[in-house]
């Protein structure tokens, strides 16, 4: 069966492959299937005027979905363009990866390829496609016939066999379908158990040359050991898999043999030092093979990370650490249910800079229950920490929304959710949309006051 994969503008970050799609990719390949891929993200990137590329890279949704609107409309022909070169590929099925800022987009981009052939099978997946976010209302939509949510790999291939068999699709779990005029959640699929079985991730069809980075996104494992109360991936990703060192050094040597010149990894996980024996491992394999790269990604404060296992983390290529702090706040700390100790994340930030590595730091502002002394305590963090911090990473007012444990037990954090995830406030109206901007413009204040930088990627 042939099928196109599509991601349409805007998300940001244009320049890395997307390593979910890549994936979904090789199982369908390994399938059977015919795959074409559309990055409309970065070829519309490419093609638009440079006032509208700076847009492009910012981590705000808001002007993110702006952008998509504008995009959609200034850009008809580019949009007709490859609503054609889709319809070309005679795919049965097109599949599309949706995000919260390319829904619209994607909407209607659907929505024009079922007005010219209707028989086009079309499904939603990625991020956005959850039940309790946007799952029910896009397969209101009479161009989706189905949203996959969840690990897609299986789901999909099951409804790739289903309708290559029958020519139909009869309850796929970890998926939501429309059976005449009624929307049926089919329930979430158990997710994958060993990662290890899975076929790596394919680039070879996307136009490499576009992505403006010399880096490849890898995955070391899904899912997170920790359960913060302000996180959605315990809710949306549950159980913790991790990779085996021996094939992701083997993947790491594969990706760069198709790929000779890219130079380097982004870790596409939650923490890459969540199994610290496996990390180890893998850095034995790669010193052994003399293998010379770089790569990084987020890491977990863990008491076990010892100055030792980070030189030799360095030694095997990794340039930097991306450390999510939250708070400077013990207090705090404990009620996010980081599960470590502020000392820990001092030393360790110490121990990852005098191994040479770039630090990077994130902060929430304005979690339930924080006061202004809590606050006050981050930016003493910040204070006692600035020579060993490369720059801050991110710096979010607290967010809270479904699949998030908060959204889930208001009461416990004393809370009264609003209509926006943004637009929560404290029972005491010590904690309000109004008092955490507040926090946040003296926070920038504050870092900037050290020579310190609030900075989000860009492209090299």
């Amino acid at each position: 069966m042939k099928i196109s994969l599509v991601r349409c503008p805007c998300i940001n970050l244009p320049y890395p492959p997307p390593i979910g799609l890549a994936y979904i990719s090789s199982s369908l390949k390994a399938a059977g299937h015919e795959v074409f891929i559309f990055d409309l993200n970065v070829e519309f990137f490419h093609h638009a005027k440079v006032e509208d590329r700076e847009k492009w890279v910012t981590s705000d949704v808001n002007s993110l979905i702006a952008l998509a609107e504008s995009i959609n409309y200034k850009y008809e022909e580019l949009v007709d363009h490859y609503i054609r070169k889709i319809l070309d590929t005679q795919a049965e099925i097109i599949g599309f990866s949706v995000w919260n800022t390319n829904s619209l987009f994607s909407l209607r981009l659907a929505e024009e390829i079922k007005r010219r052939d209707k028989n086009r099978f079309v499904v939603f997946g990625g991020p956005e496609c959850f039940p309790r976010w946007s799952g029910m209302f896009l397969i209101q939509n009479e161009a989706v016939d189905a949203v996959v949510y969840g690990e897609g790999e299986e789901t999909l291939k099951e409804i790739s066999s289903s309708l290559e068999k029958s020519g139909k699709v009869e309850f796929p779990q970890g998926s939501i379908i429309r059976k005449g005029s009624k929307e049926i959640d089919c329930g979430p699929r158990r997710p994958i158990e060993d990662l290890n079985a899975l076929p790596f991730p394919d680039f070879t069809d996307f136009p490499m040359d576009k992505y403006l980075t010399h880096h490849l996104p890898i995955v070391f494992s899904r899912g997170c050991p920790r359960k913060c109360s302000y996180c959605s991936t315990p809710g949306t990703t549950p159980g913790y898999r991790w990779r085996h060192a021996k094939g992701i050094f083997e993947e790491i040597k594969s990706q760069l043999q198709k790929h000779p010149d890219k130079v380097g990894f982004d870790l596409y996980s939650p923490a890459l030092n969540s199994n610290i024996e496996e990390l180890s491992k893998l850095c034995d394999f790669i010193l052994q093979d003399k293998m010379k790269f770089g790569w990084s990604g987020f890491a977990i404060i863990d008491p076990g990370m010892k100055s030792d296992l980070l030189k030799k983390m360095r030694k095997a290529g990794c340039s930097g650490l991306n450390f999510g702090i939250e708070s400077g706040s013990q207090k705090i700390i404990n009620r996010m249910r980081k599960g470590f100790r502020i000392e820990d994340a001092e030393r360790l930030i110490r121990d990852a800079h005098n191994a040479e590595m770039e630090t990077v730091v994130n902060f929430i502002i304005g979690f339930p229950d924080e006061t202004e002394g809590d606050f006050q305590e981050t930016m003493e963090f910040i204070s006692r920490n600035s020579d060993y911090i490369s720059f801050i990473g991110s710096m979010a007012l607290c967010w809270i929304e479904p699949y998030i444990y908060i959204f889930d037990h208001p009461d416990e954090f004393d809370i009264i959710l609003g209509h926006h995830p943004m637009h929560w406030h404290s029972r005491d109206g010590k904690n309000d949309l109004q008092i955490r901007q507040d926090r946040k413009k003296r926070f920038e204040e504050f870092v900037s006051s050290l020579g310190k930088e609030i900075t989000f990627p860009k492209p090299v």
